[in-house]
């Protein structure tokens, strides 16, 4: 098992920031050999698939993975032959995950599970250690690199209360590690009523929050409306893509530094905002492809159909070229906040698809078409059946709910009536984006058809 020391840790990712390209993919690839040969030698799965691969290679040689192939045969995949899937099921759903780590030397956790299967992965030492690192270093660059310490602040966490899934399960691990502390966190569930949750932080006075977009731009709606009162040092949000919108809403509200986290349980942290609000690919140590739909490399500068995602870090269960439908677009130009790590701009992942009288389609055409409504921080489609829809939205505030309301549905109807589809009932409802019940996360595109 590779070990590193937190401060050599914090060395490297302090130093990776300023490498030139060329530095950057020098050392990328030195630490790529590095994580293939230990993946050839101890993992079953990796030794059949690079098998044909020579000791002379690049990323692009090695054949992706996805979720389905990799949960195919979970045993031979993992590099140590202790973790099996049942175990780590079995320890992230019982009581001794709060009090030890799993086999002693493994944190453990699930992925989401939006597709309906969550994926049990585990995290050694040096994984933890350097994306601790990255946090640390990179995402907390302008604020007190201590502001996620209990002893010394109060953080408050709105997320979904399921010890299953990782954000809340860190949370009580947090807790659990800071004895006599355990009030200086407080943890609301993002299900409640905005005005439940805005009575609770009034209480709490937290010096920072954190969420995901979707629920902190209702939040920064309250602030502005000063249903909340709370001067927070710093917001981070994770998980969902943070949209300009909401960014210098959430700036304008509070008075704070809005942290972005574009992290996944498969990759780790895989970008993290500056002080621009710009994305920076943690391009050292998490290496990120935007691919077409064909999985080619898509054109420079274009949106991409999805990403394959390389953690080298985890050498216990590796993630190499692993699929993700992350829509992003890496750009060219240099960031005003001086780092030389890439910026990247990020959609988030396609939502689905709508079956109407025999036509299909794609519901990033309206995601794309309702990106930049005026007085809209946020948006969700639900087909109710299959020519009903809802339409749920995040107002700038309550004087622009109906303009903003109108103006979505007169677009959501025009994409409709363009794309040959007509006689569909649209309707805007008053009900705020319904998060996944499994991780919490708010897809654009959600079906919710209704048995008649």
């Amino acid at each position: 098992m590779k070990r590193i020391e937190r401060e050599e840790a914090v060395r490297l990712c302090q130093e990776g920031e300023r490498l030139s390209p060329e530095e950057r993919e020098r050392l990328t690839a030195e630490r790529l050999r590095d994580l293939v040969a230990y993946a050839r030698e101890r993992s079953a799965y990796y030794k059949k698939a690079y098998r044909e691969t020579g000791e002379d290679f690049r990323l692009s040689d090695l054949p992706p993975v996805t979720k389905k192939e990799l949960m195919a045969d979970y045993g031979a995949w993992v590099t140590d032959p202790q973790v099996t899937e049942d175990g780590v099921r079995a320890y992230v759903c019982g009581d001794e995950a709060l009090e030890k780590l799993y086999l002693g030397k493994y944190t453990a956790l699930t992925t989401s599970g939006t597709t309906g299967n969550p994926m049990p992965m585990v995290r050694d030492a040096y994984h933890n250690t350097i994306h601790g690192a990255l946090i640390q270093t990179r995402l907390l660059r302008e604020v007190d690199p201590d502001l996620m310490n209990p002893v010394r602040h109060k953080i408050a966490s709105i997320i979904i209360l399921d010890p299953a899934v990782s954000s809340y399960s860190g949370f009580l691990k947090a807790q659990r590690a800071n004895p006599g502390y355990e009030q200086n966190m407080l943890a609301i569930s993002l299900t409640e009523d905005i005005n439940e949750i805005a009575e609770k932080l009034n209480r709490f006075q937290p010096d920072l929050i954190t969420g995901y977009p979707s629920i902190l731009a209702v939040l920064g709606k309250a602030g502005q409306e000063g249903r909340l009162h709370i001067r927070p040092q710093a917001i981070a949000c994770s998980a969902e893509t943070l949209t300009e919108k909401v960014y210098h809403t959430l700036r304008g509200a509070f008075g704070c530094p809005v942290l972005n986290n574009y992290c996944s349980t498969e990759g780790g942290e895989a970008a993290m905002s500056c002080g621009e609000g710009k994305i920076h690919i943690n391009q050292d140590w998490v290496m990120i492809e935007p691919i077409d739909k064909d999985g080619r490399p898509a054109p420079e500068g274009s949106w991409s159909e999805g990403v394959y995602i390389t953690d080298l870090t985890n050498y216990v269960q590796p993630i190499i070229r692993y699929y993700m439908e992350d829509q992003v677009r890496i750009l060219k130009e240099a960031c005003p906040c001086g780092s030389r790590l890439p910026v990247m701009e990020i959609r988030g992942r396609e939502a689905g698809t709508m079956e109407i009288g025999g036509k299909v389609l794609f519901s990033s055409l309206f995601e794309q078409a309702l990106e930049h409504v005026p007085g809209v921080l946020a948006v969700q489609i639900a087909q109710k059946s299959e020519r009903r829809f809802h339409i749920r939205l995040v107002p700038s505030s309550e004087e622009d709910r109906e303009k903003a309301a109108g103006e979505v549905k007169k677009r959501v109807l025009g994409l409709f009536e363009g794309s040959g589809v007509r006689s569909v009932e649209v309707a805007v409802v008053p009900e705020r984006p319904k998060p996944n019940k499994r991780g919490g996360k708010v897809k654009f595109f959600v079906k919710e058809l209704e048995e008649r």
